[in-house]
C-alpha cells in the first residue's frame, strides 16, 4: 500500500511539472575575430561581429540566455596569455548587453579562452536573421603575431 501512495505521488509530481514545463533549445553560433600584431596593453580593444541566426531561432521565443562561451586560438598566438580582460556583447542600434565576461584570464599557457556567461535576457537582440557581437579584450602584453580567433558561444531558448 505504502509503494502505491509513493509511486501515485512521483506520478503526480512530473505529470504537473510537465504541465508548467516551457520548451528550452540551445541553439549554437560561431564568430571569428582577427586580432591584429602590434596592439599595446593601454587600450580595450574592440571587434564587432555580426554573426546569422540561420533561421534557428523559434517564433514563440519567451526567454534567451547565454548559455556557454569559448575563444579558440586558431593561429598566431600560441596562448591567451597576452590577455587580462575579455568581454562578450549582444549589441543593436540602441545599446548593449553583455553576455560573457572574463575579469581575471589565467597565465596557463591555454589556447582556449572560457568567458562566465551573464544572466542578461538577450531575446531583442538575436530576434532577426543576423545580430551583432562584439569582442573585446585588455591585454597583458603586446601582441606580437596577428592571430585568428574562433568563438564558440550558445543561446538557451525557451519558448512556450
Amino acid at each position: 500500500m505504502m509503494y502505491k501512495s509513493i509511486f501515485l505521488l512521483i506520478l503526480t509530481v512530473l505529470f504537473f511539472n510537465s504541465c508548467n514545463k516551457k520548451d528550452r533549445l540551445e541553439i549554437p553560433f560561431t564568430a571569428y575575430v582577427e586580432i591584429p600584431a602590434g596592439l599595446n596593453s593601454f587600450l580595450t580593444y574592440h571587434f564587432p561581429v555580426r554573426v546569422g541566426t540561420n533561421g534557428q531561432i523559434p517564433a514563440n521565443m519567451t526567454i534567451a540566455r547565454p548559455a556557454r562561451m569559448r575563444a579558440f586560438l586558431e593561429s598566431g598566438e600560441g596562448s591567451f596569455n597576452f590577455v587580462r580582460r575579455a568581454y562578450m556583447d549582444a549589441m543593436t542600434d540602441s545599446g548593449r548587453v553583455e553576455m560573457g565576461y572574463n575579469l581575471d584570464v589565467l597565465l596557463n599557457g591555454s589556447s582556449s579562452l572560457d568567458l562566465f556567461p551573464s544572466i542578461a535576457d538577450i531575446k531583442e537582440h538575436i530576434n532577426s536573421d543576423s545580430f551583432d557581437i562584439e569582442f573585446k579584450i585588455d591585454l597583458r602584453s603586446n601582441t606580437t603575431l596577428t592571430s585568428m580567433v574562433r568563438i564558440d558561444f550558445s543561446v538557451e531558448v525557451s519558448s512556450e
